[in-house]
């Protein structure tokens, strides 16, 4: 094996193709955290008038746990493959302070609430029909391209209820963007092999997908009764891009798995909410990536 193939391997940071020929089905699983822009959750007013603070409170971003399930056909130097992606979390939030009460939204005025809940729900789903072609081989690994089709969904909820002391409603808000696309996808990918049972994967992929953004109307309930305000869709360009580095592992003929290290972004601008407070910096919810540990298993037939 030439000097610089090794290196080329090296320097991309996938899977690489599988050396068994067959149908593949396959699993994987992930503790993945959220990443991207918080959302702002609440703020108050702390100090005397003199020299007063305003603190500032953000949702979570939660742990993930995104399921994939893979079918794909590997004949030679080529794999077929169709995959789907799932995530799907919500997380909450609550604070409580009689003595200093907590805004929702500055652009709304003097509203304020002793107690305030939230909850934000992000979800993200994405299928993939990929081609696969190994143009370097040999026995130490192989180096191989990728290209294919992609369609996907994603949104980016939150809703925030303002309530008294008492247990009074006084103010709420609410958002949603979601996104959806279409588009091609291209990936390098590189297979470097350590023994018959256990070789390291590793890869890049890109999307560039034609994305239509839909916003929910932004409701906005105080004493003043219920404002909506609603956005326009949105056809924009999204790029999209996964990286990831596996280390995997043959237990018997056929059956195989890995545990890795991931990382998606799914475009920050895919399902952002756009109005007139949105405008104005205040609560916008704007997509999301997921980062952290995968693991799978498969078996070829």
């Amino acid at each position: 094996m030439k000097k610089s193939m090794l290196v080329s391997m090296l320097l991309v940071a996938g899977a690489g193709l599988q050396a068994q020929d067959g149908f593949r089905v396959g699993a994987a699983c992930g503790s993945m955290k959220t990443t991207g822009p918080a959302t702002n959750f609440a703020y108050n007013i702390t100090g005397v008038a003199s020299n007063q603070s305003i603190n500032s409170y953000n949702y979570d971003q939660p742990t993930q746990t995104p399921l994939t399930l893979n079918l794909a056909l590997v004949k030679g130097d080529d794999e077929f493959s169709l995959s789907w992606m799932d995530s799907n979390k919500t997380d909450t939030r609550d604070l409580s302070s009689p003595t200093n009460p907590y805004g929702l939204s500055v652009p709304l005025g003097s509203g304020t609430s002793a107690n305030v809940h939230g909850s934000q729900r992000l979800k993200v789903s994405t299928i993939d029909l990929a081609w696969k072609h190994a143009f370097m081989k040999s026995n130490s690994g192989a180096l191989a391209f990728s290209a294919g089709l992609r369609s996907f969904d994603i949104s980016d909820e939150f809703h925030t209820v303002g309530t008294s002391a008492g247990g009074a409603p006084t103010q709420a808000l609410h958002a949603k963007g979601k996104g959806s696309g279409f588009g091609l996808t291209a990936g390098i990918h590189t297979r470097l092999n350590f023994n018959d049972r256990v070789w390291l994967t590793s890869g890049f992929t890109a999307a560039q997908l034609d994305t239509t953004v839909k916003s929910d109307q932004f409701v906005v309930l105080t004493s003043i009764g219920t404002t909506q305000m609603p956005s326009e869709d949105r056809h924009e360009s999204t790029l999209q891009t996964e990286t990831y580095l596996r280390l995997n592992v043959n237990f018997v003929r056929g059956f195989d798995g890995f545990v890795g290290y991931e990382v998606k972004n799914f475009g920050n601008d895919s399902a952002k909410v756009i109005n007139t407070y949105t405008q104005a910096g205040i609560y916008t919810t704007s997509g999301f990536g997921l980062a952290g540990i995968t693991a799978g298993l498969s078996y070829t037939f």
